[in-house]
């Protein structure tokens, strides 16, 4: 994937001939100069991308491991050259960094029990010795709960996914939940898993799950600042749960829990720390507006709490609070209808009250997390018809509820935290850029989560399985194929897509006193397309425009 820098270059008229030779990304006083570090989950446009976008959407720039440490799909990260790294990067205010990358090499290596003991906690000693060697640097740590499911590998271990997601359900209810009238249930299920792939799955879960309570005792003494355990595509019950109610106690024994979050997600959760770092000292506050039934009464799937709670810890995560009154923000929240057959007039309802909300100069961030893996297009169709997209803090609906309310958050916060102390006797110039960079990621958004997702994608599985390819594992010949095929649709796509929704349209780049400054979305310059990993799931998208 080719890194995206950031930089203000083609932003057109007086801003574009006033930048000189300033800084690209400096901005105002709360993000001026400020450098992030930052050891991604992994190297997928989610993890480096979306956080690049984020944070640049605020000023800041993100320093990161060289490429080639961090592993391509099922070749495995360098951990112990990101931990080498960690110790020489200079210049940075903040880190914030995956265990999962530096234990084992990524999310996907962190589900087999490759990596040995002794090797992940190698590996994670580079943040005691960052500590030591930075005491007051805020070190933003994330960690994952492993999921029930193995990753599929287009092997004949496939066909046992399914099965030991099963066991691991009926595992707990009967062992740790006391539900003995499964236990038959739980042993027919069993017989039909080969021992060798049971004893690597417990493994794995053994060896996290010991990373997992040491990344929290490392919160109680002192050396990681902040810790996420996000809790990767759960479900209500099963091992994961087990593992993390024993975490939440453990946080409770030594006296972190206003340090430590845990929820459902995982690729969401670096750009949630890089905000989190954007905005401290900010306090944000956000207010909850819903589509359909309240989030108090709807788990989304692949989630194992109600959406509103998880609402609640990834507010808390990114230092902010939900409120029922006047808030900095509001989340807006795409939940089902009560009624099927009011979803329509719901939806419509729920678009006028965005409307309404962005007409009075409120800032609003829209969270899509009702579908699993791509946006409800019909909500977004609904706001392309009738709202100024361009007006939105961020938009996401990608993947699971906690993927696409952590993302949306992040950039929204970051871009209000940028908006909020932009008036700090900086000028339009050095406005400019964080203000390219976030319709950039706006656009982004859109084109990813509704027609990527919805029908590019649709179409590329489709025409992959015609051929009797397996889209989730490309050849390289497949792959060199499919990133002309798809640049040849998405890329028209996006044009469009700019064309219909955002060219002419102005956004904010930054206020003082009274006065607030924009820029018109003038063009789109170019769209770079192309598949980060052998499999169709995701897609690099970068679109570049110009400002007048």
């Amino acid at each position: 994937m080719r890194r995206r820098a950031v930089l203000a270059a083609g932003v057109g008229g007086v801003a574009a001939a006033a930048l000189g030779g300033l800084p690209a990304l400096a901005g105002p006083a709360g993000s001026k100069g400020r450098t992030i570090a930052l050891v991604p989950l992994d190297d997928r446009p989610v993890n480096v991308y979306c956080s690049e976008m984020t944070a640049a959407s605020a000023g800041v720039r993100l320093e990161l491991p060289p490429r080639e440490l961090l592993g391509r799909f099922f070749t495995p990260g360098d951990g112990a050259g990101i931990a080498r790294w960690l110790g020489s990067v200079g210049q940075v205010d903040s880190y914030v960094i995956s265990v999962s990358m530096l234990a084992y090499g990524g999310l996907i290596a962190s589900r087999t029990a490759t990596a040995t003991m002794a090797e992940a906690l190698a590996n994670v000693e580079a943040i005691r010795t960052l500590r030591r060697a930075r005491p007051d640097a805020t070190i933003e740590v994330h960690d994952t709960i492993q999921r029930l499911a193995l990753t599929s590998t287009g092997t004949p271990l496939d066909a046992y996914i399914s099965l030991l997601v099963s066991w691991a359900k009926l595992y707990d209810q009967v062992v740790n939940l006391g539900q003995e009238e499964l236990r038959g249930q739980l042993d027919e299920t069993r017989a039909k898993i080969p021992d060798e792939i049971v004893e690597d799955y417990l493994a794995a879960r053994a060896r996290n799950h010991q990373v997992n309570r040491l990344m929290v005792e490392w919160v109680a003494d002192g050396t990681i600042t902040h810790l996420v355990l996000s809790e990767d595509d759960t479900a209500p019950v099963g091992l994961a749960r087990a593992e993390r109610v024993e975490l939440e106690a453990l946080a409770a024994q030594l006296g972190v829990t206003d340090r430590v979050e845990i929820f459902p997600g995982a690729d969401e959760v670096n750009a949630l720390l890089v905000a989190r770092v954007i905005a401290a000292g900010l306090n944000p506050t956000y207010r909850l507006e819903y589509a359909g039934v309240s989030g108090e009464d709807w788990t989304a799937q692949l989630e194992g709490i109600p959406f509103a709670e998880n609402i609640r810890r990834h507010v808390k995560s990114v230092g902010g609070r939900v409120v029922d009154g006047s808030a900095d923000i509001v989340l807006a929240v795409n939940t089902p209808s009560a009624v099927a057959a009011n979803r329509g007039a719901d939806l419509d309802a729920f678009v006028a009250r965005i409307g309404a909300l962005l007409a009075a100069g409120t800032q609003v961030i829209v969270v899509d997390p009702l579908i699993v893996n791509k946006g409800d297009h019909a909500l977004v169709s609904r706001m392309e018809a009738g709202l100024d997209l361009a007006a939105l803090l961020s938009y996401s609906g990608w993947n699971t509820g906690g993927n696409a309310l952590g993302l949306a958050l992040g950039h929204g916060t970051a871009r209000w935290a940028y908006l909020r102390n932009s008036g700090s006797g900086f000028g339009v110039p050095q406005m400019s850029a964080p203000g390219q960079a976030h319709a950039e990621y706006l656009l982004y958004r859109f084109v990813k989560d509704d027609p990527w997702k919805n029908v590019v994608q649709t179409d590329a599985y489709a025409h992959a399985r015609a051929q009797g390819w397996d889209p989730l594992r490309l050849t390289d010949q497949q792959k060199l194929y499919f990133d002309g095929w798809i640049s040849d649709r998405l890329g028209p796509v996006t044009s469009q897509y700019f064309a219909d929704h955002f060219a002419g349209h102005k956004i904010v780049l930054g206020r003082r006193g009274a006065k607030t400054f924009t820029a018109t979305l003038d063009r789109l310059d170019s769209v770079h397309v192309e598949l980060p990993w052998d499999r169709l799931f995701e897609v690099t998208l970068e679109p570049h425009l110009r400002l007048s």
